[in-house]
């Protein structure tokens, strides 16, 4: 998927996360996501569950409970309350392509503002809607993979398999999840380094990073240039004994 692509999904997370889309553009968003990348996805979640979680604490602390007489009150009325019919509206689910072209920060503003203040004033007294969020808390990798600085660079292994290496400067941390790397011989380790000139360890790929598939969190990327892949006696060496792959790290 191309950059402009990859924004254009990026964009549509407030929308989403507010319900504010037909069907059709919900399932377009969704079908983006399946063609997206790792980093892509996480971003795009993280927006939705920070909105949400955002919208869910306002409502919380605006909320009050209405007062004992309030119900009484609306007891009584009933009998006496007449029906209205109601007429058709105008739907509020504005078109994608409408929202993405006046797409600013103070509309977003003035969305999220809009969906936290649901509220329906009866008789003097203010019954609050809560909005139900995603409690769900983004982990480390995930934060490091959706940072404004996060990029992404992936190195072929000899034997087949890759590693991808998503790295954000601003954390000082890497992310390295491996994927069809096959294990090493008896009585060998595959070892990590930085290399900033000096290839500093970073430890030794464990049997869990090579079947899990989930993302391992390196810190102390300093000024690394390279990140490297070496195979080693078992319990690793000092220094790089023969270098397997290396992905380049940007600055």
């Amino acid at each position: 998927m191309s950059e402009a692509s990859r924004q254009r999904l990026l964009d549509s997370a407030e929308v989403y996360a507010l319900h504010a889309v037909s069907s059709a553009e919900e399932a377009d968003i969704e079908r983006d996501l399946v063609s997206v990348n790792d980093t892509a996805r996480v971003q795009f979640n993280i927006l939705v569950s920070e909105i949400q979680e955002t919208l869910a604490l306002m409502s919380v602390l605006d909320a009050v409970d209405p007062p004992a007489y309030l119900k009484t009150r609306v007891l009584e009325e009933l009998p006496s309350a007449v029906q209205v019919v109601p007429q058709p509206v105008e739907s509020n689910v504005s078109s994608m392509r409408r929202h993405r072209e006046r797409r600013s920060n103070r509309v977003r503003m003035s969305m999220m503002a809009a969906a936290a203040a649901v509220v329906v004033a009866v008789g003097g007294g203010v019954v609050a809607t809560q909005v139900l969020g995603n409690d769900s808390t983004p982990s480390q990798a995930e934060q490091i993979v959706a940072a404004p600085d996060a990029r992404e660079t992936t190195a072929e292994f000899p034997g087949g398999g890759t590693a991808t290496i998503s790295y954000s400067r601003d954390s000082n941390s890497v992310v390295v999840k491996l994927d069809g790397v096959a294990a090493p011989a008896a009585g060998q380790d595959y070892q990590m380094w930085f290399v900033d000139g000096t290839p500093r360890s970073v430890g030794l790929v464990t049997p869990e990073q090579l079947t899990a598939g989930d993302g391992t969190v390196i810190e102390g990327m300093g000024q690394a240039t390279n990140f490297a892949f070496s195979l080693e006696p078992a319990g690793g060496s000092p220094q790089p004994t023969e270098v397997l792959t290396m992905a380049t790290l940007d600055a």
